[in-house]
């Protein structure tokens, strides 16, 4: 039997949020994926902070991160269950990467490089994103 991945168990778990961070966060209610963008330099920041690594301003711009792929990935299981986490990189946001849980997949089908596409859960404050294999 073929077993398919699932994203940890997360529901009752409080997610760390700062002013940095609130964007993100705030977006992922609305189901939408976006991250910082320096206003000055147009450098990818991630993660949030209060400066551009580049060129130290503190102007951001949240922008939609597109489309994303896996760029590394592990299997953890055990009898019961199967847990994919992964990197997946967002080449239209300047490479990116967010560590996520791979959800929906059999081993065999995961793939570096293979488009992914985000799906939502609950935590105990706020939604967070896992990636599912895109059609």
């Amino acid at each position: 039997m073929t077993m398919i991945s699932t994203s940890p168990e997360i529901s009752e778990l409080a997610i760390p949020m700062d002013s940095w961070s609130l964007p993100f966060w705030e977006a992922a209610q609305e189901r939408r994926l976006i991250v910082p963008r320096c206003g000055e330099c147009a450098i990818w920041r991630w993660p949030p902070g209060p400066f551009c690594p580049s060129c130290h301003s503190q102007s951001v711009e949240w922008r939609d991160c597109g489309q994303a792929r896996i760029y590394s990935y592990t299997v953890v299981r055990d009898a019961e269950h199967l847990h994919i986490p992964a990197l997946v990189e967002f080449p239209d946001a300047g490479g990116v990467r967010l560590l996520v849980a791979i959800v929906g997949a059999s081993v065999e089908a995961v793939k570096i490089g293979a488009s992914v596409v985000p799906e939502w859960v609950e935590a105990a404050n706020t939604l967070v994103p896992v990636f599912r294999l895109a059609d």
